[in-house]
């Protein structure tokens, strides 16, 4: 399986490989692979991409294949490599590449942590000349968290007294105020999420999001209420590995219609898996 791997590498790979770029090979792999439908329910392979943990499910290597301008399956258009220090992450490395005949973009970011180990800074680098592409300064005010990324806007996440997020505002670093807002409510087992923009401009935007999760605290529906509605769906596997997300859309008073699929395909012996690998592994997946 290796030797096929490093084959495949030469062929798409002819700039990266010239750089020597090593393999983060895990104890566990999983394939997500990504569906459209038609309105006569055809499917169509829109996407595909790999993800490699080790025993305790942290991400170590992420491979994304077809590039924005040249969406062939068979060829590598992003990889992004992760590197730990006593279980925190402390360097990731990217290389990307949007057309067929593109050189790979590379960068690489680093991790700096206090001495509660609580992140505050991410640095990224090209990585041709060490110059510095965007810094993100995280700051932690008891119940209040904040990404400042050197722009125009920050954004601002808000917690109660039992760590459930209240707020996520995207803020203005000048004035201050808030440019977007959710707010969030907690019913029974769903969280509730209102969504507002104040842009000022006469064209607000308004939706709903309500999350629902099962007795495990894992995230099983989404539902986005907006001009149109969305209905996202997650199935786990027998072990609770994430398999399948369905996605549903409906338009005016029409029935929910199957629009896109993700399937993935888990290889590795799960019952090595703990409860906290399990929480890490599906966070990843469903965070893509």
């Amino acid at each position: 399986m290796k030797q096929i791997l490093l084959i495949l590498f030469i062929i798409t790979l002819p700039k990266v490989y010239s750089q020597k770029i090593e393999k983060k090979i895990g104890a566990f792999t999983i394939t997500e692979t990504g569906y459209s439908f038609n309105e006569k329910n055809k499917k169509r392979k829109i996407s595909k991409s790999k993800f490699y943990f080790d025993d305790y499910g942290k991400i170590l290597e992420k491979i994304e294949y077809g590039r924005h301008h040249y969406n062939k399956l068979n060829v590598i258009g992003k990889i992004e490599q992760f590197y730990y220090n006593n279980e925190k992450l402390v360097l990731s490395k990217s290389y990307n590449s949007y057309c067929k005949s593109c050189e790979y973009y590379q960068f690489y970011t680093k991790y700096e942590y206090n001495k509660d180990q609580i992140l505050i800074t991410e640095k990224t680098y090209h990585s041709q000349n060490d110059s510095l592409s965007m810094e993100v300064k995280h700051v932690d005010k008891s119940n209040i968290k904040e990404s400042h990324f050197g722009q125009s806007t920050f954004y601002q996440y808000i917690y109660d007294s039992e760590n459930k997020l209240t707020q996520l505002n995207q803020v203005f670093e000048d004035t201050k105020k808030i440019r977007w807002q959710y707010i969030y409510e907690y019913l029974d087992s769903c969280r509730i999420g209102n969504f507002q923009t104040y842009y000022g401009d006469g064209k607000e935007n308004s939706k709903k999001e309500i999350e629902c999760f099962d007795s495990q605290k894992r995230l099983i529906s989404k539902e986005i209420i907006n001009n149109y509605k969305t209905k996202i769906i997650y199935s786990y596997s027998k072990k609770g590995i994430l398999k399948e997300i369905k996605e549903y859309q409906s338009f005016g008073n029409s029935e929910y219609k199957l629009s896109h699929s993700l399937k993935l395909k888990f290889k590795g012996k799960a019952e090595k898996l703990t409860n906290d690998a399990l929480i890490k592994i599906n966070t990843e997946l469903i965070g893509t």
